[in-house]
């Protein structure tokens, strides 16, 4: 038989009657696995969402209490904002610091390289790190955040030597060089409670400081401090603006989403796993408030 005449007698074969209930069974067995399947997927979903905004309602007193801290109101003058940020570079610096333990978590960064399959959440923190390290400045240069800046408080006269002598002594290791330089008491002790914090930590545990307690909470802070810039001193801190400008826009398009994104998938749906996320969130959020405390007792005292 020829294969056109193998076709035409399969077409007109009479199919046993226990086949087609077979095959119709069959069919309706897939048909109810590809909806239980999609109903898993919404419920995953739906349990992923009912986490992430019980976060947000567990942090949303600290973000309260962040977005309206008096040191921002107690930013007068120049000799007021030159403090500051003799303060805040280090927390600058500190931001970077958990940025890399990601990175290194979740990606290899040594030599030989061996894959670590981070996948997701690799690709979302290299698009992080690639702006964080090499953003364009307000001169069209390519430098990192921390570089920015400490390029803007050259620029408004405050002093940087502190900085520098902890960054040239971070040999020692970072307890030992932030209490031999005499570095800032506030921005010591807030430097010193992240990298206790990091010490063994989680990748999960990583990825939720970064996002709750720094990227999300960012953009907020920023704006409350631009607000003011621009009220008493516009003008005359380009460099600053525009670093504030940078953050303001790349965290809240971009990385601020990013980063929640990578929390979850690290996250997935275990409970344990989402309730060490918040704890270490408000931890974090914490020591940034006693952070501005301090930032806002030496104002007072200045």
């Amino acid at each position: 038989m020829d294969e056109a005449g193998s076709r035409v007698h399969i077409t007109n074969m009479d199919v046993p009657k226990n086949i087609v209930e077979l095959e119709n069974n069959l069919e309706k067995v897939r048909e109810n696995k590809n909806t239980v399947v999609k109903k898993q997927k919404y419920e995953e979903a739906a349990k992923l969402r009912d986490d992430e905004k019980r976060i947000e309602k567990e942090l949303y007193p600290l973000r309260k209490r962040l977005q309206n801290h008096k040191v921002y109101s107690s930013v007068h003058n120049l000799s007021d904002i030159r403090l500051f940020m003799e303060h805040h570079i280090f927390a600058v610096w500190d931001f970077m610091s958990i940025l890399k333990t990601l990175q290194k978590e979740l990606t290899c960064t040594e030599i030989p390289w061996a894959p670590k399959g981070g996948g997701t959440p690799a690709r979302l923190l290299n698009e992080i790190v690639t702006e964080e390290e090499s953003d364009i400045d307000i001169y069209g240069e390519y430098r990192s955040h921390f570089e920015m800046y400490y390029q803007a408080m050259n620029e408004a006269g405050a002093d940087t030597k502190k900085i520098e002598s902890f960054l040239n002594s971070l040999h020692m290791g970072v307890d030992k060089s932030l209490d031999k330089t005499n570095s800032p008491m506030p921005a010591a002790n807030f430097v010193k409670t992240t990298f206790l914090m990091l010490e063994n930590a989680p990748v999960h545990v990583v990825a939720s400081m970064f996002t709750f307690g720094r990227e999300e909470v960012i953009p907020n802070m920023f704006r409350s401090i631009i607000n003011k810039i621009d009220k008493d001193l516009k003008g005359r801190l380009k460099s600053f603006i525009h670093y504030l400008d940078r953050h303001i826009g790349i965290d809240e398009d971009e990385h601020g989403p990013a980063a929640l994104k990578m929390v979850k998938v690290l996250c997935e749906n275990d409970e344990t796993k989402w309730n060490e996320a918040a704890e270490a969130a408000k931890m974090t959020m914490k020591a940034r408030i006693i952070f501005w405390d301090g930032i806002l007792d030496e104002l007072k005292s200045a």
